[in-house]
């Protein structure tokens, strides 16, 4: 039940074991569309489980008074990875691995920009500004996205954190959808990175600071 295609690791690791799962499986009356379905949905759930556990590491920090800049920057890190990991396991999967690596490019060029970013600044008013990470103010500050209005950037960037994707991503395995778990999250990366660079453009310019204003005290 082996295929020509198979590397070393799949061929002596993964396909012994899933013979093993397969030889169970086959007592039951499965179709194998019913079953790609069910792995997409299980590993939607476990990257909404990863979700979960993944505020532990801050809540423990907090609660210890052990936050730092190492954790944060750590922390963002094993994000970022886990991002790469999912949609280019995600691609290959549904055999669309070239938008699985596009999808992964996307991530990279933005995670890039925003590292070299300026992220110090006052992004408008005080419950927007704490809304953020401090890595993307300087995103949304320098993008000139303000303009649309505060409570349109508040709801735009609910929307679109990781764990609202992370929920519907599980909704769309849910409901056999998975294609387009990769096509939203290449969308909605394209559209970060141009904000992205936008930003970067007009902060080495020197504008787009009229958006943003300082904290009263």
């Amino acid at each position: 039940m082996s295929k020509p295609q198979d590397g070393f690791v799949s061929r002596f690791l993964n396909r012994p074991i899933s013979r093993c799962i397969t030889r169970f499986l086959l007592k039951f009356p499965i179709h194998p569309n019913w079953w790609t379905i069910s792995i997409f949905v299980i590993g939607a759930a476990i990257f909404q489980a990863f979700s979960i556990v993944d505020g532990c590491d801050g809540e423990i920090a907090r609660a210890k008074n052990l936050e730092s800049k190492f954790g944060e920057r750590l922390d963002n890190f094993c994000d970022f990875l886990a991002s790469l990991f999912y949609v280019l396991a995600l691609g290959r999967g549904l055999h669309h691995l070239s938008e699985g690596i596009v999808c992964a490019a996307l991530i990279t060029a933005n995670e890039w920009l925003l590292r070299g970013g300026k992220s110090g600044m006052w992004v408008a008013s005080s419950a927007l500004h704490e809304s953020f990470y401090a890595r993307h103010r300087g995103m949304i500050g320098h993008s000139g996205l303000l303009n649309l209005g505060e409570r349109f950037v508040w709801w735009l960037f609910q929307l679109t954190k990781r764990d609202m994707a992370v929920f519907v991503f599980l909704i769309l395995a849910l409901l056999g959808l998975a294609d387009w778990i990769l096509h939203l999250w290449t969308i909605v990366a394209a559209a970060t990175l141009v904000l992205s660079a936008i930003a970067a453009l007009r902060s080495g310019l020197g504008h787009g600071d009229f958006v943003t204003r300082e904290p009263r005290s």
